[in-house]
């Protein structure tokens, strides 16, 4: 019997493509559900995210205008441990409860969901399938220190707050898994990301 719908996780290291991966199946007609996004919905001004975050790091972590200045909380998630935890405990339930619901409202279709810490977190349950964006690590080095204008032993440590490339490539013991090699030029992407799409919907 055909499914309905088609429930797949989109993940992969930071900076490795997986936006340009996801905006490429949007085109072929694809619902994106992107935590990335659903994460900075939870702590905007207002909500419980962002005061609970207040509540245990003080003012100091907001910008002049009030709203989550997110590059002093991605430092002090470095800085120690212990504040990675409590984060983390504040805002993942909150974006999970986010991503269940909007999965819920996607009946038809393909759903595609940007899972950036599938690997670490266990997260495979919800999901039929998954993608994995795979990329060289000089590459995502070289991409972040560019990208957020930051040197390379604070995008080392970046690298190693999340799964190694290996463990990514390991998911399909959990789930079907395609992988998609994103090491050349956007147009091979986009080949590639085609041929997925057909495949994936060949499964509906």
């Amino acid at each position: 019997m055909a499914k309905s719908n088609l429930k797949v996780a989109l993940t992969g290291g930071i900076a490795s493509g997986k936006s340009q991966v996801s905006a490429l199946l949007e085109g072929h007609g694809c619902f994106i559900i992107d935590l990335d996004v659903i994460a900075r919905e939870v702590v905007e001004p207002g909500t419980a995210g962002l005061n609970e975050l207040i509540e245990n790091f003080g003012n100091s972590i907001l910008s002049n205008d009030g709203t989550l200045n997110r590059k002093y909380l991605r430092d002090e998630l470095f800085k120690k441990g212990r504040n990675r935890v409590l984060i983390e405990q504040v805002l993942h339930p909150k974006i999970l409860q986010k991503m269940k619901a909007a999965m819920d409202a996607c009946t038809q279709g393909i759903v595609i969901v940007v899972v950036p810490l599938l690997v670490e977190k266990n997260l495979w349950q919800p999901f039929d399938r998954a993608i994995v964006v795979d990329c060289e690590v000089d590459n995502q080095i070289s991409r972040l220190m560019t990208r957020e204008k930051i040197d390379q032993s604070k995008v080392e440590a970046m690298l190693l707050a999340q799964a190694s490339r290996e463990q990514r490539l390991q998911l399909n013991d959990h789930l079907p898994t395609d992988i998609i090699g994103n090491n050349a030029k956007i147009v091979d992407l986009e080949g590639k990301v085609a041929n997925l799409y057909q495949k994936l919907a060949s499964l509906l």
